[in-house]
């Protein structure tokens, strides 16, 4: 038993690193390159074991409590990553700044990664470096996967937006319209 662990059965609030592991949100692989392209989360979830009373059926009480952690200006919460899923090695880490991703990835034959941000712009990477190379400003918050699908031979890539998670909330500090909508745009052939 760790003292983490000791604390938290003691009743003590805990701060638990990190927040949230990658199966919160799906990554993307590419066969071609062997590589995983995924995003990571450096937010601690603050936590404090607190039993109810009296259990109550079909209430909520998960006999914890959680208190949102506050984000510094400037603060790096987390990464984009390219990295060899066999090796660890990481390829390339780009710093999110304020805001994590709960996006998932989508990567091409075409060399692009596609994910979303909480603040609702959704954004192409290039696959060999992480640089931004295209960003589009959605209504809402993104927190889901692309998908990519062909219709008569031209690729397209779609999106939902719309702000949900109570991280994401937090992080969108009333910034970010909840409202959802679906974009879908067209990829050009090189």
């Amino acid at each position: 038993m760790t003292d983490l662990h000791q604390k938290l059965l003691s009743g003590e609030e805990v701060a638990i690193y990190p927040q949230r592991g990658v199966n919160a949100a799906p990554i993307a692989f590419n066969p071609n390159t062997r590589l995983i392209y995924t995003s990571s989360w450096q937010l601690p979830r603050t936590v404090k074991f607190t039993p109810p009373e009296k259990q109550i059926i079909g209430a909520r009480s998960t006999g914890a409590t959680t208190r949102p952690y506050k984000v510094e200006p400037g603060e790096v919460v987390g990464h984009h990553i390219a990295m060899d899923p066999i090796t660890g090695k990481k390829k390339w880490e780009i710093p999110l700044i304020e805001k994590a991703s709960s996006s998932g990835m989508l990567v091409t034959d075409g060399g692009l990664v596609f994910t979303g941000q909480v603040d609702g712009k959704f954004i192409a990477l290039d696959e060999a470096t992480g640089k931004t190379l295209w960003e589009f400003q959605t209504g809402s918050g993104i927190n889901a996967t692309p998908i990519t699908y062909t219709v008569k031979g031209r690729q397209y890539v779609s999106i939902a937006s719309g702000l949900g998670g109570n991280q994401a909330r937090a992080m969108a500090a009333g910034g970010v319209p909840l409202g959802g909508a679906m974009w879908t745009f067209a990829l050009m052939p090189d």
